[in-house]
């Protein structure tokens, strides 16, 4: 029999909103549904996963009570929750909403953590790629190095989890938001190769590679981006189903990380079939 992977489940760009914050509130009315809908599902999975990582943009406008309502929908999840911030949020609000995380010292000027999932010598590195008053990533020569520190001082496989894709996607417009710091960010995570890199800010499922590791956009539990691949694309979003996917960390024969999207809101009930053997 196979050893039981470590689960680690990622949701992502829930944009819990209150209250009316201006043009864009009517996409998000159903945010606080939905991520309960999530929760529901994750608590219901039959391997549960070790931990929820949430990749940013956790609430829509990075407001208190914004956080104090999110703080209520996630109190109904049953497993451990590791968020980090995205564009729309406040990286000391997301602090102090989540005092028991391991987050770097003010001082450092950026909201990043590393865990190692308990039982375990998997290693989780959450790295904040958010800057004020920035829709677009950043990073600078200290989170560059502290990244390199964590990963090689980690003790066995690793997953390194931030808001902004550390790669182009081919849609135009969000990716001309720009990412300051892309480059050297792809050099370290080249020279120093993580077991997989997660992260969200697309709203979609979007696989791509930097060096020798596997690096993935998660599948939003909100209204996604269109896919539109042509020049002309305009920003336009769609009611594409939601949901969240599960990276499994394998240790036989070798190290993987495999992962799975779970659909939800439009995913029907399991149906057993028979198989002709």
């Amino acid at each position: 029999m196979r050893a039981e992977p470590i689960v680690i489940a990622q949701i992502t760009d829930t944009h819990v909103s209150v209250g009316d914050h201006g043009p864009g509130a009517a996409y998000w009315s159903e945010n606080g549904r939905r991520l309960r809908a999530a929760i529901r599902s994750l608590n219901s999975e039959t391997e549960r996963p070790a931990v929820v990582v949430g990749t940013g943009d956790l609430v829509e406008c990075g407001r208190d009570d914004a956080y104090a309502e999110l703080s209520r929908i996630l109190s109904h999840l049953q497993i451990p929750f590791w968020p980090l911030p995205g564009n729309h949020d406040s990286p000391g609000r997301l602090r102090t909403a989540f005092p028991h995380m391991n987050w770097t010292s003010d001082s450092t000027g950026h909201a990043s953590w590393a865990h190692v999932i308990p039982e375990s010598d998997v290693t989780v590195i959450g790295l904040d790629t958010t800057a004020p008053g920035r829709a677009g990533g950043y990073v600078e020569v200290e989170r560059l190095e502290w990244l390199a520190d964590q990963i090689q001082g980690a003790a066995g496989p690793v997953i390194v989890a931030m808001h902004h894709p550390p790669f182009l996607t081919g849609i135009d417009w969000m990716d001309a938001l720009g990412f300051e710091g892309m480059e050297s960010l792809q050099q370290v995570l080249t020279e120093y190769p993580p077991s997989r890199i997660i992260a969200g800010h697309f709203h979609r499922s979007i696989s791509s590679q930097i060096g020798s590791t596997a690096a993935s956009v998660g599948i939003a539990t909100t209204m996604h981006l269109d896919l539109d691949l042509s020049n002309a694309a305009v920003p336009a979003v769609i009611n594409d189903p939601i949901g969240y996917q599960l990276h499994c960390v394998t240790s036989e024969p070798e190290t993987q990380v495999i992962t799975h999207t779970r659909f939800i809101d439009r995913a029907s009930v399991p149906q057993p079939i028979q198989l002709a053997m």
